[in-house]
């Protein structure tokens, strides 16, 4: 299986303009100029470091072996492969509740592609140095994501079933 074509991640100057309007911006005060300045590099930040968690989690699928290899490289695939449309997601709709359940998406993934990873080790699959390179990088999206979660700004709209 051959994941690690970045092709169809793109960059994050694809979705630059995504929700963003020049005639608003130019309208905005210094202080809300930088604070929208401030939520777009938080996002490019946490996107990016997505992008790298699918690239190395692709690398360390590579080096699994035996006859769990294609099962297991299949759910951490999965779920590496999630990040990067769920923070577009979350920041393309701009509404709290939408953030708030792309971001608990984003979360589960993340632990279970950290089980995964770990599972794999567990069951002498893989190659270690490459577990803990992607659990490295794991750990620095996780930073990024608590800093990226903690700015969003709760909006009117009331969740329906009552979870945010």
């Amino acid at each position: 299986m051959e994941f690690d074509d970045m092709n169809h991640m793109p960059e994050w100057e694809h979705f630059s303009r995504f929700g963003r309007n020049d005639e608003d911006e130019e309208n905005l005060s210094p202080y809300d100029a930088e604070k929208v300045r401030l939520k777009v590099n938080r996002a490019k930040l946490l996107y990016n470091q997505a992008r790298a968690i699918y690239k190395y989690a692709a690398v360390f699928c590579e080096t699994l072996k035996g006859e769990m290899a294609e099962m297991t490289s299949g759910l951490i695939m999965q779920n590496a492969m999630m990040l990067c449309p769920k923070i577009i997601g979350a920041e393309g709709a701009d509404l709290y509740l939408l953030r708030m359940e792309n971001a608990s998406i984003i979360r589960t993934n993340c632990r279970e592609l950290e089980t995964q990873i770990k599972a794999a080790d567990l069951f002498g699959i893989c190659n270690a140095d490459y577990k803990n390179i992607v659990l490295d990088e794991i750990e620095k999206f996780r930073l990024l994501f608590i800093d990226w979660v903690k700015n969003f700004e709760k909006d009117d709209h009331e969740d329906e079933w009552g979870l945010y």
